[in-house]
């Protein structure tokens, strides 16, 4: 029974890493300068997550009236999480932060932002090596385990390091590819308010333009 959790657990973790596993997929880019203003657009950004909360427990007793154990009671529980964010256009056209400072012709920025973007596929890269480490860690301390009774110990130490591992580098990863969503900045957004107005008052535009959006 044991052994058919542990591996249904590592199946689940290589599955998870070849299939869930979010990969750092960079921005799309290419966008030129049109003529139209740029402009940094904020926005409030929602998400719900659900979680099980311990509403009560339960007290199970024998025939005789004597408590032999207790069972808890959970409930979902959803919460509605919100952050502001802020996205950078041109006219009607939301813009990566590549190319926004490129037509903004601010090198400083632009440098960070490809650092930054390199160093999120260098960690997410990383995380799926850790993975698959941990992958191989685990598959062999659960082999070592049954095949050498006498080193069970050992075998159960390797299979929860690697166990560690799988989860840690799913972590990783999962970091990487989250800097490269449109909402994260490797710069702060006073900066490209700066960009944009400093811009938009070479092309004889409205400074500072900030439009409401829904997204």
């Amino acid at each position: 029974m044991r052994s058919g959790i542990m591996c249904v657990a590592v199946l689940g973790g290589m599955l998870g890493g070849c299939f869930i596993l979010p990969s750092a997929q960079a921005p799309k880019t290419g966008a030129v300068a049109t003529g139209e203003p740029l402009a940094v657009v904020d926005d409030v950004k929602t998400w719900t997550t659900t979680t099980k909360e311990k509403t009560g427990e339960s007290v199970v007793k024998d025939e005789n009236g004597n408590t032999i154990g207790t069972v808890d009671h959970y409930q979902d529980k959803t919460t509605v999480h919100s952050m502001k964010v802020w996205y950078p256009f041109q006219g009607n056209e939301q813009l990566s932060d590549e190319d926004f400072f490129k037509i903004a012709n601010d090198q400083k920025a632009l440098d960070e932002t490809e650092k930054a973007r390199q160093n999120a596929i260098k960690w997410n890269r990383r995380g799926k090596y850790v993975m698959a480490g941990g992958a191989v860690g685990f598959i062999g301390g659960l082999v070592l385990t049954y095949a050498a009774p006498s080193a069970a110990l050992v075998g159960e130490l390797i299979e929860v390091g690697g166990g560690l591992a799988l989860s840690g580098g799913w972590a990783m990863a999962y970091w990487g590819s989250r800097q490269m969503q449109p909402e994260v900045h490797a710069v702060d957004r006073s900066m490209a308010e700066r960009d944009a107005i400093q811009y938009n008052q070479s092309l004889g535009k409205t400074a500072g333009l900030q439009v409401g959006r829904s997204f």
